[in-house]
């Protein structure tokens, strides 16, 4: 008698759990190789990947210090009530400042790129030791080859370079095709027009160019801290090394009055007239 071969089959549910468990595992792999390609937490979308270089030598703008003022607070600029929330509001400084510079492109320069900012520390000095420090800086783009995209992008590496908690303030001046021949004044830069919420508020900061008494002088320095390009969406930071401490432009205020000015905008005559604070209003 022929005997038959003893076969053993699996139970039908050991089959399953082969099947789901080699499933669970392809997908793990697959969840992990999808999370590699996520934008890491933090930076915008449209946040391209960069290059650092260290800058040259080169200019992309003209910069020249058009005015400059700094002096006594007026009384009537002490302090305001806001109408939205009541507070008063208080000045930061006792002996504000406000800065005007000139910009104006260099073509040759600028044309090289899709689009260029360059990045500018403005340091305003008192001879009894405070200093005020303001970032600025000045961009243009060819139009037809930038997009609002391309703009958001590029001016999301220019806090790589300036950054916010060694300045009081940033700013920039920014415009598309900039002729040669248009310079283009910067909006204010300096303590005027901050105010506090703080009611504690009564003595002036340590930054206040009044802070260690009246000051015999005042000077302006502009430097750069370097410029940022963009070519066919490839973003590069090109950081200052040669020019580190070096002003690309500077100014020493004359004693005017109660204060100090530094002035190629407003004729002479006119002074008196206007709020030396705000020349171009």
């Amino acid at each position: 008698m022929i005997k038959k071969p003893k076969v053993t089959k699996k139970p039908r549910n050991a089959i399953l759990i082969a099947v789901f468990t080699a499933m669970l595992i392809l997908f793990m792999f697959a969840a992990i190789y999808a999370s590699t390609q996520l934008t890491q937490p933090g930076k915008p979308v449209n946040r391209v990947k960069s290059s650092i270089e260290s800058a040259g030598p080169e200019s992309y703008f003209q910069v020249k210090i058009a005015y400059a003022y700094a002096g006594p607070l007026p009384p009537d600029k002490a302090s305001y009530v806001d109408p939205k929330t009541n507070e008063t509001m208080v000045h930061t400084s006792n002996y504000p400042s406000a800065v005007f510079l000139d910009f104006t492109p260099i073509p040759s320069m600028t044309s090289s790129f899709d689009a260029v900012i360059a990045a500018y520390g403005v340091k305003i000095v008192a001879d009894t030791g405070p200093t005020e420090y303001y970032g600025w800086s000045a961009g243009t783009a060819n139009y037809s080859a930038f997009t609002q995209d391309d703009f958001a992008t590029l001016t999301s590496y220019r806090g790589d370079m300036v950054y916010h908690s060694n300045y009081r303030s940033i700013g920039g001046t920014f415009s598309y095709n900039w002729a040669a021949d248009r310079s283009i004044l910067s909006h204010t830069i300096g303590s005027v027009g901050t105010y506090s919420t703080n009611k504690t508020f009564t003595q002036p900061s340590l930054y206040d160019l009044f802070s260690a008494g009246i000051p015999n002088a005042i000077s302006v320095e502009v430097y750069r801290i370097g410029y940022i390009t963009m070519t066919n969406g490839s973003v590069t930071i090109h950081e200052d090394t040669v020019t580190d401490n070096k002003p690309v432009a500077y100014a020493q205020l004359s004693k005017y009055e109660d204060g100090f000015i530094y002035n190629n905008i407003v004729p002479t005559e006119q002074l008196p007239q206007i709020d030396l604070f705000h020349p171009t209003s």
